[in-house]
């Protein structure tokens, strides 16, 4: 596959991805609105604290989806389909046993629920009851997601994202109208469960149609020394992933626990607000995941560094924008969203937003060293920034509350990944001992968003947002203001200029085909 071909199958799978996804995220601020109206905070925090909860729990999952997906890039490539065939098969006997070990293991945490709750909610519904729709909303997607494995690995992302945000929007309008008139939450939340079932059994349809092998797989399998080498990535990812579940899943559990279900609640609100702008933002950037694996499956190592340079470049504009703008901006929305009674203060959502920034920004090097299957180095760095979150997050959350929480994060972060990922990529996909390149371009473009923020701080501070109409007005300000300044900065560098470039491409290769 050419660069031309990846750049478009990234740019379909991008705006197909922002645009379904915008939608879904308007419905989804309408839900919580009626949500929030209907039903107490005691639900918001129940929600938040739950799903850390199965989000630690799906650490099962081992990391063998990412191995498997890629092993499934070469093959592809080189379009062998008997070995796809057996790769799906291996996939398929894999996730059936863990979603049943999800399954079990989570039952098994029910009698622990109220040592982890310690101001148990009065609410009329039972909350182990609650805990199993979570449950079972987990685990119904591992029986399914061998089949559509083959679609992502094939830079078909956009078809699994039209049809799980067809089904979204259903399942938001139909919980509305049952929130409404029946105020019910366990109906509520079975129409959850019921959508991620029929999303999961549809998309394992389409990829039966795309790819007609997956229907009948009998017995097939790989080699048990391919088995071996994907289990020794394995091993890896489990120890990676094991880490990095407890290191985003366990804030919501330490506030819980430290400062009540409803102070969890009024940050639920934010985590909402961000979980939908890092979900927009996934949308865009996990379109580049498949078509990095395509590229470093050629062995193309000079083109695959400036295909790393310029997509660190692009997350860098990126992240400027939207974190620069959110925080302006977000007590802005929830005061015209939810009301004065639901803020929290400045510091802690530019605690928030600034850990936004810190993980966002990783991206280049986390998603290259994925790609690249080199799972087994420094797998051990997550263990150590999730010890470090919860030892300084309960430290600082003593002395300072909830903004101590988000810190410990950022230091976890900064202590560990930050510079761990991208010296991987560097030392064993690029064979460069050095990395001083890729931190001057760090610091480079955290001094520009420093001055960015100064600036959009100082010129928006005096536009009060009192309606829908100047809310709009100073976002636009903002990202008019942060895309000139980092474009102002950059316009001279190989990275800007080369995705102008790719831009102009497929903007007229759009344009010759109408």
């Amino acid at each position: 596959m050419n660069d031309k071909a990846r750049s478009e199958n990234v740019l379909r799978n991008a705006w197909v991805g922002i645009l379904f996804h915008t939608l879904t995220l308007v419905l989804g601020f309408v839900s919580r609105t009626v949500f929030i109206h209907i039903l107490s905070s005691e639900y918001l925090g129940l929600n938040s604290l739950f799903t850390n909860i199965l989000t630690i729990l799906s650490f099962a999952e081992l990391g063998i989806g990412n191995a498997i997906v890629f092993s499934m890039y070469k093959p592809i490539a080189d379009n062998n389909q008997d070995k796809l065939k057996k790769l799906v098969n291996f996939y398929k006997k894999t996730y059936t046993t863990i979603g049943l070990i999800i399954l079990i293991v989570g039952i098994l945490l029910i009698p622990f629920l109220n040592m982890i709750i310690t101001d148990a909610p009065n609410l009329k519904e039972s909350i182990y009851v609650i805990y199993l729709f979570f449950l079972a909303d987990t685990a119904i997607s591992y029986f399914f997601s061998y089949k559509t494995s083959i679609i992502s690995a094939d830079q078909k992302n956009y078809i699994i994202i039209v049809y799980t945000h067809i089904f979204k929007v259903i399942q938001v309008i139909v919980q509305l109208v049952i929130l409404y008139f029946t105020k019910n939450y366990l109906l509520y939340l079975g129409i959850q469960v019921a959508t991620t079932f029929l999303t999961n059994f549809y998309l394992a349809k389409k990829a039966e149609k795309m790819y007609p092998f997956v229907k009948k797989l009998g017995k097939e399998t790989i080699t048990l020394k391919e088995k071996k080498g994907i289990f020794t990535n394995v091993k890896a990812l489990f120890i990676y992933k094991f880490g990095s579940v407890i290191l985003n899943g366990t804030d919501s559990i330490i506030i819980s626990k430290m400062l009540g279900l409803v102070t969890l609640g009024l940050y639920s609100n934010y985590q909402l607000l961000l979980n939908a702008i890092i979900q927009l933002l996934n949308q865009l950037f996990n379109s580049f995941t498949s078509s990095i694996g395509n590229l470093i499956a050629k062995g193309e190592n000079l083109k695959t560094k400036l295909v790393f340079n310029e997509l660190f470049y692009f997350t860098e504009l990126i992240y400027c924008i939207v974190c620069i703008s959110t925080f302006m901006l977000f007590n802005d929305f929830v005061k015209l969203w939810l009301g004065n009674n639901y803020l929290l203060p400045n510091f802690v959502v530019f605690t928030i937003v600034f850990h936004l920034y810190i993980n966002g920004i990783q991206f280049a090097g986390f998603s290259f060293r994925n790609a690249s299957g080199n799972f087994r180095y420094f797998r051990y760095a997550p263990i150590v920034s999730s010890v470090v979150n919860i030892v300084v997050s309960i430290v600082l959350a003593k002395w300072i509350g909830l903004a101590g929480i988000f810190i410990g994060t950022i230091v976890a972060r900064l202590s560990t990944t930050t510079w761990i990922d991208p010296y991987i990529v560097y030392k064993h996909v690029f064979k460069e001992k050095k990395i001083s390149e890729y931190f001057l371009k760090y610091f480079k473009y955290l001094a520009i968003v420093a001055i960015a923020f100064v600036a959009c701080y100082y010129t928006t501070k005096e536009i009060i947002v009192t309606n829908i109409f100047m809310f709009i007005l100073k976002g636009i300000v903002l990202v008019l203001m942060t895309s000139f300044i980092f474009i102002l900065f950059t316009f001279r560098t190989l990275e800007f200029n080369n995705l102008k470039n790719r831009f102009k491409y497929f903007i007229n290769s759009k344009l010759r085909r109408c």
